[in-house]
C-alpha cells in the first residue's frame, strides 16, 4: 500500500503526523511526504519528501493576505481567529494544488493523509478518487477543513468538483479532551525531531526542574519576550529552569538568574522526561507532548489555537494559566507543588496511553482499500 502524507510547512502541523507514517512504514507500506519550504523540516523526520510549494513559507503567505493582523489578540473570539487563520493557510496551500496533483497522479497513492490546515489535499483526493484521512493534531481544528474548502471553492469548480469528498477523521487526543470525533482515535505519541540530549538530562536530577519553551512559531514572530517576566520571577525559586528556545536571541532577557540554564535544541519529549513541570505558550504539539508524559503545565497563551488549548487543559485539570505579564513566583511554586495538578496530569497520561497506538491503527488504513 502507498500512503501520501501532506502538511503545511510548520513542525506543529508536520510532527503529529510522523508517528502514523512511521508505523505504516514499519508495517511494510510505502510512505511519501509532500511539503513546502522549508523542506528541511521534513528531512528531519527521516521520511522521503517532495516539495510541492512555490518556494514561499507560511509567514510569507500570511503576510500577503493578512499583513496587519495581530494573532496574539486574546480579545478576539476563537471563531474569528480561525477564520483569519483559514485565509492565511488557504493562501499557503492554494499554490500546492497542481504540484500535489502531479505527484499523486504519478506516484498513485492508495490513501492520502493530510493535516487539517492543508487545503489542497482534499481537492486532490476528490479529483483522483483516493480515500482521504484528515489527521488532526490536537484539541480542535476549529472547523478548519470546511473553512478552507469554502475559500478554495473556485479551485474546486475549476477541477470539476463541487467540494471535498467524504474523509475519515483521525483524532490524537482522548475524547475527554476534545477532538472532532466521528472517526478514529489514536494515542498521542510525541515526535519532536532529532537532537542531542545533554547527558545530565537523561532522567531526573537531584533538584527540581522546570522546562520553559515557546515552540517554533512564537520565537520566530516574538522572540523571547513572552518569558521575560517569568524568568525574572524564577530567580528566587528553588528549582533549575531549563530555557529551551534553541538559537533564539536571548539578549532581550538581559542577565539571566543563576538558576536559569539556556539549552541548545533538545527534543521536547526527552527534555520533559527529565523535568517536574513545563511552562509554554499553548501550542498543540507542546501541550500534548507534556500531556502524554504526565508533566504538569503552566500555559501562557500567545495566539492562534493557544486559547482553545489552555481552556481544555484547565478544564481537565492538568494545566495552570497565566498572562505572560502577570506570572509570579507563587504561581511557579504552585506548578511544582500542587498535588491535584500532578494527579490530573497523571490521569491524562494514563487516558492517552490507553488509546490504540499508531501501530494498532495500521489495520484501519488497510481497511480503506477493502
Amino acid at each position: 500500500m502507498r500512503i501520501l502524507f501532506a502538511a503545511p510547512a510548520s513542525v506543529g502541523h508536520i510532527f503529529p503526523l510522523v508517528p502514523a507514517a512511521q508505523a505504516l512504514r514499519a508495517a511494510g507500506h510505502d510512505v511519501l511526504f509532500a511539503g513546502q519550504t522549508p523542506i528541511e523540516q521534513l528531512r528531519s523526520t527521516g521520511l522521503p519528501a517532495v516539495d510541492v510549494g512555490d518556494g514561499t513559507d507560511v509567514r510569507a503567505a500570511f503576510a500577503r493576505v493578512l499583513p496587519d493582523v495581530n494573532f496574539a489578540d486574546d480579545e478576539r473570539p476563537d471563531d474569528e481567529t480561525m477564520a483569519l487563520a483559514a485565509r492565511g493557510f488557504a493562501e499557503h496551500g492554494r499554490v500546492t494544488i497542481e504540484g500535489l496533483l502531479a505527484v499523486a497522479a504519478s506516484w498513485r497513492p492508495d490513501v492520502l493523509v493530510h493535516a487539517p490546515f492543508q487545503p489542497a489535499a482534499p481537492l486532490v483526493a476528490g479529483k483522483l478518487g483516493i480515500p482521504a484521512v484528515v489527521h488532526n493534531f490536537g484539541v480542535s481544528t476549529g472547523g478548519m477543513p470546511g473553512l478552507l474548502a469554502g475559500l478554495l471553492a473556485d479551485e474546486y469548480r475549476a477541477h470539476g468538483l463541487e467540494g471535498p469528498a467524504e474523509s475519515t477523521v483521525l483524532d490524537v487526543v482522548p475524547a475527554s479532551l476534545g477532538g472532532d470525533g466521528g472517526g478514529w482515535r489514536v494515542q498521542y505519541v510525541p515526535f519532536n525531531g532529532g537532537g542531542t540530549v545533554p547527558a545530565d538530562l537523561i532522567g531526573r536530577g537531584t533538584r527540581r526542574r522546570i522546562a520553559v519553551t515557546l515552540g517554533t512559531v512564537v520565537t520566530e514572530w516574538e522572540g523571547v519576550a513572552p518569558v521575560k517576566r517569568l524568568l525574572e520571577q524564577a530567580g528566587g525559586l528553588d528549582a533549575e529552569i531549563l530555557l529551551a528556545v534553541g538559537d533564539t536571541d536571548l539578549a532581550p532577557l538581559g542577565e539571566l538568574p543563576a538558576n536559569v540554564r539556556p539549552l541548545p535544541w533538545v527534543p521536547l519529549a526527552q527534555l520533559l522526561d527529565a523535568c517536574d513541570a513545563v511552562v509554554h505558550h499553548g501550542g498543540s504539539g507542546t501541550m500534548m507532548t507534556a500531556a502524554a508524559l504526565g508533566v504538569p503545565q503552566l500555559i501562557l497563551p500567545q495566539g492562534a489555537d493557544h486559547f482553545i488549548n489552555v481552556a481544555a487543559a484547565e478544564a481537565y485539570g492538568f494545566a495552570l494559566r497565566s498572562a505572560a505579564d502577570t506570572v509570579d513566583a507563587g504561581l511557579l511554586d504552585r506548578l511544582l507543588t500542587d498535588e491535584a495538578l500532578r494527579k490530573s496530569a497523571g490521569a491524562m497520561r494514563a487516558e492517552n496511553a490507553a488509546m490504540p497506538s499508531p501501530a494498532e491503527l495500521v489495520a484501519n488504513f488497510e481497511s480503506l482499500l477493502a
